[in-house]
């Protein structure tokens, strides 16, 4: 396991990426809800997730990456692809958890108290995908570029604006088909604008921000 780690910096930058994102989980799960068990008293197979989210991430670029020697780099896309969404879930939990540690040390979760926490929590989001994304997903080396972050955020907030308007477009303009319940076209709606965000921002970050020269 050490040799496979040694010799693939990519499969054990995954293995990483999937604790972390194991770890974040396990504290969003007792921060975001308080009933909740502590964590003595969580499953067995939640702490589990310690193990199984590295390995499902590691065996995941070990697979394209030797689809890419096996057929060349017309799969090279789909393995920057895939280090990029493993990023956008850690952004993701990360961005949760820091605004519900910042709800509960505080126990302000409305106002002005609640719009600051989510800006704080979005910016560590944003700078965590930035590194990674620059180091890892696209390979870029060099420190942090005023003009390349610019364009970075930019891309960042046009995909967020992109979420919010195509969620919102299903969700109140278009409205659930037959007889689905609103709460569950509402989650469709969410999820399809996840889609269409991601890959704008995987499109934009490849082509306008860290496009090798």
């Amino acid at each position: 396991m050490r040799n496979i780690f040694s010799k693939s910096p990519d499969i054990r930058n995954s293995a990483i990426v999937g604790f972390i994102i194991a770890a974040l989980f396990l504290i969003l799960y007792r921060t975001a809800i308080k009933e909740l068990a502590p964590y003595y008293e969580l499953p067995i197979y939640y702490w589990g997730s310690l193990i199984l989210f590295p390995a499902i991430s590691a065996l995941g670029i070990f697979i394209i990456k030797d689809l890419v020697r096996k057929f060349g780099n017309k799969f090279g896309v789909f393995f920057q692809f895939y280090k990029f969404v493993l990023i956008g879930v850690l952004n993701t939990l990360l961005d949760l958890t820091i605004l519900n540690a910042l709800i509960t040390l505080t126990a302000m979760s409305t106002g002005w108290q609640f719009s600051l926490f989510k800006g704080i929590s979005f910016a560590f989001a944003i700078i965590n995908s930035y590194f990674w994304n620059k180091l890892w997903t696209f390979k870029i080396s060099g420190g942090v570029r005023p003009i390349e972050f610019s364009k970075f955020l930019a891309i960042s907030l046009v995909g967020l604006g992109m979420n919010v308007g195509i969620a919102s477009l299903l969700a109140n303009v278009i409205g659930p088909p037959g007889e689905l319940s609103k709460q569950l076209w509402a989650n469709i709606a969410a999820v399809s604008a996840i889609g269409f965000s991601t890959i704008w921002n995987f499109v934009g970050y490849k082509i306008f921000v860290f496009k090798k020269k």
